[in-house]
């Protein structure tokens, strides 16, 4: 029965599920009440949880939003890969767009059925001391999860969060109980952004005060730390800058996670997945245990030089962002290498994700286990907080100093004031965070649009107006995917984005 219990969980993590079916169990599943009969029920569930999130945390999931906007540039053939988010001809029936949206509620709804199960266990009466503590530890693991997807949900699928006009925007539909139906009258509704946000920050308050285990460098698990990441990231995103700073600077104190300097011991964490700097790394086994891959940017099938067949490279003005010198980033993420398919040259290739040997067999399958939070992004958040806050370009300006002397080989620090303050926080983004898949949540965050540059070499990429020479004015629509046709039209109660039809 325990085995049968993973597995139905598991199964329910990764699967796409339709609005009819978010919080229907499988219908030979057995039922909440005979699923959470002791602590080995709960744990068996809590796996499945974490098994789900490999998926969530890599993959397109990560770099989707990183090619809608400035980052990347498609070279010409390429083959039309996640080429509609490119070139902005997004539509309903887009199927990333499906796979974030139900996948994300997949979990949500395992979370919701592991929070009712280890409730009723709690109020039954019957555990010892030490085992209500660790039922207390996985309910609020399960909280922790349905704030971060939620968030996830309204970083791909909502506007900026601005506390002046989040009641007046739609956020995406907050589903807390496990209550299957099959009447699409009782489906949810969006409630406003504020109302979403508002549940995020509930969750994130239970996982503060349940999840009590101490942050280690790598750890597999959540753990009070990773909570305090999620706070600061989520606070920043809802310009709570007291609060955003406040987490950040805590875990920067800590002293915990170290930035590296060394450029072997930084290629080596990237690729062995043995970073010291990362607070939550969820967990991959072997190559029959991994989540989604970054072949788009390498995609080498033989394993032998020369052999590269990138469909996107780096765009040339990201490039130039970097001291390619001194900077470890610079040398452990680029690699010029000459190219004969789609298109014949030299171009700088993207190679932070080149897989971990650990997780496939003969030819690299371009995964690597997900770094959900690292301490430079906390450096970066303290930094942009302490700028918004309007009375600490002196600590804004160390944090960057800071980052930037563990990155950058003799770095002479500089003290940095006013416009130039701001320029320096959000190129730095850009260059500590590349590829991690915040940059069109940085755009909306700040309010700018952006456009493409020429290219490391225009006769090698897409040119026009679509590719190239795309530009998107601040706070356009189609910075916010569309609610995908499938959930449409399976539940009356919902609300499409402004700038999608329903077809």
């Amino acid at each position: 029965m325990k085995n049968i219990k993973t597995i139905l969980i598991v199964a329910a993590s990764i699967v796409a599920f339709s609005a009819c079916s978010l919080e229907k169990f499988p219908d030979n599943a057995i039922n909440t009440d005979e699923a959470m009969e002791s602590v080995a029920d709960c744990e068996a569930f809590r796996n499945g949880l974490y098994s789900g999130t490999k998926g969530v945390f890599t993959g397109a999931y990560v770099y989707v939003p990183d090619l809608q906007a400035d980052m990347y540039h498609a070279v010409k053939n390429f083959g039309n890969f996640q080429g509609a988010w490119y070139h902005y001809t997004v539509t309903t029936s887009e199927s990333m767009a499906a796979s974030a949206w139900f996948g994300l509620y997949a979990i949500i709804a395992n979370a919701n059925f592991l929070i009712d199960g280890t409730q009723k266990l709690l109020a039954s009466g019957t555990l010892s001391e030490a085992d209500t503590k660790t039922v207390q530890l996985y309910y609020g693991e399960a909280c922790y999860l349905r704030a971060h997807m939620y968030y996830l949900l309204c970083c791909y699928f909502c506007e900026d969060y601005d506390p002046d006009t989040a009641e007046d925007f739609l956020g995406v539909p907050v589903v807390l109980k496990y209550e299957p139906t099959g009447d699409s009258s009782k489906y949810p509704s969006r409630p406003s952004l504020q109302d979403t946000y508002d549940q995020i920050l509930e969750d994130l308050g239970e996982a503060e005060t349940y999840v009590t285990t101490a942050g280690t460098v790598g750890s597999a698990y959540i753990t009070s730390d990773a909570v305090a990441a999620l706070q600061a990231r989520v606070a920043l995103m809802m310009h709570d800058y007291d609060t955003a700073l406040l987490k950040a600077k805590a875990l920067i104190d800590s002293g915990k996670y170290q930035l590296v300097s060394d450029v072997k011991t930084f290629v080596d964490g990237w690729t062995n997945d043995n970073l010291s700097e990362t607070i939550w790394q969820v967990a991959m086994t072997g190559p029959d245990d991994i989540g989604n891959g970054y072949s788009y940017f390498i995609y080498n099938t033989s394993g032998k030089e020369g052999e590269d067949n990138p469909q996107y490279v780096p765009e040339d003005w990201v490039l130039d962002l970097y001291d390619q010198t001194n900077d470890i980033r610079y040398k452990s993420w680029f690699d010029t290498r000459d190219i004969t398919t789609p298109v014949v040259g030299t171009l700088t290739l993207f190679v932070k994700y080149p897989g971990n040997p650990k997780l496939y067999s003969a030819v690299t399958n371009y995964v690597n286990m997900p770094k959900v939070f690292r301490i430079s992004e906390m450096y970066l958040i303290a930094a942009e907080a302490a700028i918004a806050k309007g009375n600490q370009e002196a600590v804004a300006s160390k944090y960057i100093n800071d980052l930037r002397a563990k990155r950058i080989a003799g770095w002479k620090n500089t003290d940095y004031k006013g416009d130039a303050l701001v320029v320096e926080l959000r190129q730095e983004r850009v260059r500590e965070l590349f590829g991690e898949g915040h940059r069109m949540n940085d755009l909306k965050r700040w309010h700018i649009g952006f456009a493409r540059s020429a290219g490391q070499d225009p006769s090698l990429v897409m040119p026009g107006e679509k590719y190239a020479g795309l530009s998107m004015p601040a706070d356009s629509p189609l910075f916010v995917w569309p609610i995908p046709i499938d959930e449409m039209q399976a539940n009356p109660q919902m609300t499409q984005n402004p700038g999608y039809t329903n077809e």
